[in-house]
């Protein structure tokens, strides 16, 4: 088996987020391998104007980028080598782009948890990079945050675990 030097953790600071936010920190400070923590600001997200989400497109980049420094603190503090990026595009090709960048050997994202019939009509952004990704990738369930870490539920310094 090769060794996983990179981890690419593609992060929306979401509550679905937060498991896979848990997983990849530990896994990135075990492996000792750099864990590079990306966000993705939608096209459709990035146009939308401010009376529709109540939010500039610019503070919403400026919350998302303080949501994913948090996580490189969070990970530094935990051990692990870790990096941030912001990307603007669509989520999953923005994430499997990203993750050949950066010549990711694991790739982490979390999962919404929802229905058959809601990935239909909805997509989802998780299964698209496990159908195009050329690394490995790890898809976290939300649920699994109780395994994780219960001790950590509330901590502020991850993003989406409040």
């Amino acid at each position: 088996m090769a060794r996983i030097e990179t981890i690419l953790l593609a992060t929306d600071a979401s509550s679905a987020s937060g498991a896979a936010t848990l997983h990849a920190i530990d896994l990135a400070a075990r492996l000792d391998a750099q864990l590079v923590v990306l966000t993705v600001l939608s096209t459709a997200d990035r146009d939308r104007p401010a009376r529709e989400s109540g939010s500039s497109a610019a503070s919403r980049r400026e919350a998302r980028t303080l949501a994913v420094q948090q996580v490189v603190e969070r990970a530094r503090a935990e051990g692990a080598r870790a990096t941030s990026l912001v990307w603007d595009g669509e989520p999953g090709e923005a994430i499997v782009e990203a993750a050949d960048a950066e010549h990711a050997d694991l790739i982490v994202v979390g999962s919404h948890e929802r229905s058959t019939v809601g990935r239909f009509f909805l997509g989802s952004v998780s299964d698209y990079v496990v159908r195009h990704a050329k690394a490995p990738v790890m898809v976290v369930r939300p649920s699994a945050f109780a395994l994780a870490a219960p001790d950590v539920r509330g901590d502020p310094g991850i993003p989406g675990l409040r």
